[in-house]
């Protein structure tokens, strides 16, 4: 009976390595197939900075539909609630807080992809997110904050974004060109790749995109920040200067007539 029970624990420690095998190789074929280039990988943010785009190329399993997704930074945000005080006039009567929210998201995606069920999309964010206080409606108030955030460029789902390529060797090839916003701030983003398959998620990779502020608006933050009294120095300086100068203008202009 001992001998017995011996060989069927041998055997049953046979199968469990021989599936962890299979596992583990089939996840490291999965990982190697999601590769995918950022072109550029480095956005620069400077004086003349109106947005930009960044070209996103890659390869997902045959059978797969690929979905790109650009984050940024979570923070809590705060919004000031308006209403009617005493039922006349239209005032500040509280503050809304949502917490835990990326101040980018951005969803590119092909004509044949559908998100609704992944955990990608808007309404996956919003449970994601808590708002303060808990007694304010929840899904109103998401809804005005996704009409703000997709007026400011910061939030977006774009359709048909995604043109596909050959079939070579089980994987197919893909380019998305990635619209980033005016507003966008300095930082690091995650740019997602996501392959779906029968509504799941099946294999997912991730790359850093760097935005970067350079030239003046880099001075001025520079200045503001870190060497606060000389940046108050000179914009006390300046605005004298521009007072004179617009003091000229206008005595001059009067002088004329």
């Amino acid at each position: 009976m001992k001998r017995l029970l011996k060989k069927l624990a041998i055997k049953t420690m046979i199968i469990g390595l021989g599936l962890s095998m299979v596992l583990m190789l089939n996840g490291i074929s999965m990982g190697e197939s999601l590769k995918f280039r950022l072109e550029p990988n480095v956005v620069i943010i400077g004086a003349t900075y109106n947005g930009a785009t960044v070209r996103v190329t890659g390869e997902v399993p045959q059978g797969c539909e690929a979905v790109i997704y650009v984050t940024g930074h979570r923070r809590d945000t705060e919004f000031k609630k308006k209403g009617k005080a005493l039922g006349l006039l239209w005032m500040n009567i509280g503050t809304v807080v949502f917490h835990d929210v990326p101040n980018l998201y951005l969803i590119f995606t092909s004509d044949q992809a559908h998100i609704k069920s992944l955990p990608i999309g808007f309404e996956a964010l919003k449970k994601e997110i808590s708002i303060t206080p808990e007694s304010e409606d929840k899904d109103f108030l998401f809804r005005e904050f996704l009409k703000l955030k997709t007026k400011e460029g910061l939030y977006s789902i774009n359709k048909d974004a995604l043109k596909y390529g050959k079939n070579i060797n089980g994987t197919k090839s893909f380019t998305c060109t990635v619209t980033l916003p005016s507003k966008l701030v300095p930082g690091d983003y995650e740019v997602h790749l996501a392959a779906i398959n029968s509504g799941r998620v099946v294999a997912s990779a991730k790359e850093i995109l760097k935005a970067e502020e350079k030239g003046l608006p880099n001075l001025v933050a520079s200045l503001a920040f870190q060497h606060s009294t000389t940046y108050g120095i000179l914009a006390t300086v300046i605005a004298i200067i521009a007072g004179l100068i617009m003091g000229i203008i206008f005595k001059g202009g009067k002088g004329g007539h």
